[in-house]
């Protein structure tokens, strides 16, 4: 073989290094094109057990890893989130053992580095050996957190959707290209009289009148064919057998990638409009045909279209080509304070209508010139009125002679204030409802802290100290202790996710320990003044409860005095419940708290309807109209009742009462209770399930220090395992509520139905799950806790169970 020659060689070096430069680009190229789409690629050796091959910079990336991490099969278990870990792996396992070469997944991890949980998709091709065998998985690793959360989102959102729909009093559907729907609300079912999936593949043609099948037929396939929104009119046989004039209004859907995808339609109740319209037709038919010889009858059906537009509580008028006002019915002058000659042969763009409305001139204009081109108008305004701001569906429509010329025209509008009001106090009470989860979670998270808290306090409190700075240290740290709780209790009650427990409180006491809470939301402006009844007097009631509604009443005493004034809390004794809303009065022992302000006051006529969910003088948007509600419906399930006295301009006096309660115990006896020596609970074994390790410490130690064996897991899951090795072990379960997977409610109610005789002790700070389902029949131990009140607890239990406590 010829030797090459030097220039070869360089010539041939330097081609090769070259292609090296092109090949480290183009794996530079790659590299960077999956940085940005945030793909990793993985390879799995599969011919000894799992091993992985050197992780790209991606990879670690997506899975939040050092760059000099080795990463494993079992730290890729680890990382997997715990809800999907048993599932993510089983169906890994599947793959391998089976005989499909495609391998695909998708779950969430938890990055060590962040925290972060995130989505991965993972793709893969498996290598197998002849005997089909699982040699090799190469594939790719994709980070689809944004997408996964996207599709939550829009999860979430279509359930908004279905019951923002099902509450509206009009049908509503959606329907897709096959004619069939994905969607009917309640009053699409009501209309036609049929449950939901044959709603759904109804077809609307065999309802329809047949005078205008042809026409109607015609006009949907058209308007289908446009893809533009489009507008139907017809007569449909409703579930009672009644024709109904139907308006139906449709839109066309689109899918994120501008393909047609269907329509979304409302449909409109237009009977008694297309009657009068009907009527008014006929009428102008032969208004010039036959004027001179049908006088009386055309003047006794104009009187008869006079009476059906005087008695439409719709605002119905009448305007010539000029826009000038020739007729106006009662309902529409009605609204503005007028009569008939207020706003004859004025143009309609400048009477009292739309005056006092900014813009408002120029829209009617707009308006009125299109519908004499023939066209017809419709659309939603805001008015200030005389009588106050109104919302309406507002439209105009051309009268057409018998030539098909435009002769007059009719603008008409409904009065919808009401029922924007109404949807607004919904949005505003799903607000309320969000914030009262927010204060429950914050108050779980506290009193978890406190508990370790009030646990040190204890084994302090237990031991022999005689130093005098050690016991202020630790009477320090006890009171710290009530007074979060205390705190966190109030939050509880601002939230409304407590369980509702009627007991003996001091009235005087708790106003006070509230009015703490009150001035900081009433504002400094407003002064509290607190007449507290003596000696002590207490009633029987939710406390909780008892406090959401002096929050609410003060809320509602800030607003009607704008911020400034004087708010008075009175407490005193009764010995009757005046007679109130129709109801006799009643005899016997109640305390009546009254929340006085300075404010507007209300007016006389709405004093009736205050107590009504959803009712609120307030403006649109400022208010719920469910905090009076909430304190009535308190009041009457206490036993007792709720009055309000007020004037406008001169403030108002709402009066609560409840039944009063016999004196509690003595303090000394209170005392002596409390500090009960805790029992011994030598000789019997505790499950404790704590999925928080600091707490899990503490308790394990507590109660071993009560002489109590221990044995503890951190989930649901563990303490059935245990339960499964030996059910005899344990004489009783001691469980949190809040816990990853398994809450501890649902591990007691299967604990009581596979093992009858164990009981279970909860203990939590905070759970909506616990409020949902208050009356289980377990025990429970309300965070903070001290040592005696978990010996007492614990006592309880095992002697109802019938062993021996020593």
């Amino acid at each position: 073989m010829a030797e090459l020659s030097e220039d070869e060689l360089r010539r041939r070096s330097e081609t090769l290094s070259i292609s090296e430069r092109a090949v480290r680009d183009r794996e530079s190229e790659l590299a960077s094109v999956q940085q940005i789409a945030r793909i990793a690629g993985i390879t799995v050796d599969l011919r000894n057990g799992f091993r992985n091959e050197r992780r790209s910079p991606e990879y670690l990336a997506i899975h939040g890893l050092p760059p000099d991490a080795t990463d494993t099969h079992e730290d890729w278990i680890r990382r997997l989130h715990p809800d999907d870990r048993e599932r993510t792996v089983q169906h890994f396992l599947e793959a391998l053992s089976g005989t499909q070469e495609h391998y695909s997944s998708e779950y969430r991890v938890i990055r060590p580095s962040d925290g972060q949980v995130r989505w991965i998709a993972a793709e893969g091709r498996i290598e197998r050996a002849p005997d089909g065998s699982a040699l090799r998985l190469v594939g790719a690793h994709i980070d689809i957190t944004d997408r996964a959360l996207a599709r939550e989102t829009l999860r979430e959102s279509e359930e908004r959707f279905r019951l923002i729909a099902d509450s509206a009093p009009v049908p509503m559907w959606v329907s897709k290209t096959d004619g069939t729907r994905a969607f009917a609300n309640q009053a699409y079912l009501e209309f036609l009289g049929v449950g939901y999936e044959a709603a759904l593949k109804f077809d609307w043609r065999t309802i329809l009148h047949p005078d205008d099948m042809l026409r109607i037929v015609k006009e949907s396939v058209d308007g289908e064919a446009a893809l533009k929104p489009f507008a139907l009119e017809a007569r449909y046989r409703r579930a009672d057998g009644q024709w109904r004039w139907m308006r139906s209004e449709s839109q066309p859907r689109w899918d994120p990638t501008g393909k047609h995808i269907g329509f979304i339609g409302v449909a409109h109740d237009v009977t008694t409009a297309k009657e009068a319209e009907g009527e008014l037709r006929r009428l102008n038919e032969t208004l010039e045909q036959r004027i001179e010889e049908r006088t009386t009858q055309l003047r006794s059906k104009e009187a008869q279209m006079r009476a059906i537009f005087e008695t439409s509580n719709q605002y119905q008028g009448l305007l010539d080509l000029q826009g000038n006002v020739v007729y106006a019915n009662t309902t529409a002058l009605a609204g503005i304070r007028a009569v008939t000659q207020d706003v004859v042969g004025k143009p309609f763009w400048e009477t009292p209508w739309f005056a006092e409305t900014k813009g408002m001139r120029d829209i009617i204009l707009g308006a009125f010139a299109a519908v004499k081109a023939g066209e017809s108008v419709r659309t939603e305004m805001l008015l200030h009125l005389p009588t106050g701001d109104r919302y309406f569906d507002f439209s105009m429509r051309p009268v057409f002679d018998q030539h098909g010329i435009v002769s007059g025209i009719l603008p008409e509008a409904v009065d919808i204030t009401e029922r924007r009001q109404s949807e607004e106090a919904l949005r505003q009470s799903q607000k309320m409802e969000a914030v009262g989860q927010l204060t429950g979670g914050i108050a779980h998270d506290f009193n978890n802290l406190l508990t370790i808290i009030r646990s040190a306090t204890d084994f302090l409190g237990r031991r022999d100290l005689p130093e005098d700075r050690r016991r202020r240290y630790t009477d320090a740290i006890s009171d710290t202790v009530d007074r979060a709780s205390k705190l966190t209790g109030q939050l509880l009650a601002f939230a409304r996710r407590q369980p509702l427990i009627p007991q003996v409180f001091n009235v005087g006491a708790q106003v006070e320990s509230i009015a703490q809470l009150i001035r900081p939301l009433v504002g400094g402006r407003i002064k509290i003044d607190l007449d507290l009844c003596m000696p002590e007097c207490f009633a029987i009631a939710d406390v909780a409860q008892f406090e959401t509604t002096l929050i609410n009443l003060a809320v509602n005493a800030r607003d009607a005095m704008g911020g400034e004034g004087r708010l008075s809390i009175i407490i005193k004794t009764v010995d009757a419940v005046p007679a109130l809303r129709a109801h006799p009065g009643r005899k016997g022992q109640f305390i009546a708290v009254s929340v006085v302000d300075t404010g507007s006051g209300i007016a006389t006529d709405k004093l009736e309807a205050i107590f009504e969910p959803f009712f609120t003088t307030k403006e649109v948007g400022k208010g719920t109209g469910l905090g009076l509600s909430q304190a009535f419906g308190f009041a009457k399930q206490s036993g007792g009742d709720i009055q309000v006295t007020s004037m406008l301009d001169e403030g108002s006096n709402f009066t609560i009462y409840l039944p009063r309660a016999e004196n509690p115990s003595t303090d000394t006896e209170v005392n002596a209770a409390t500090l009960e020596t805790a029992t011994s609970g030598r000789g019997h074994c505790v499950l404790v399930v704590e999925d928080n390790e600091d707490v899990g410490r503490f308790s394990t130690e507590l109660l071993q220090d009560l002489g109590y064996a221990i044995r503890w897991v951190a989930t649901a899951k563990d303490a059935l395992a245990a339960l499964a090795e030996d059910e005899f072990a344990f004489d009783l379960i001691f469980s949190d509520v809040i816990m990853p997977g398994m809450s501890g409610i649902d591990l007691a109610v299967l604990v009581r139905e596979r093992y009858p005789g164990l009981p279970v002790v909860l203990t939590s700070g905070y759970s909506s799950v616990l409020a949902d389902n208050a009356h289980r029949g377990f025990e429970l131990i309300q965070k903070p806790y001290s040592v005696e009140a978990l010996s007492r607890t614990l006592r309880k239990v095992l002697s109802e169970r019938g062993g021996p406590v020593t």
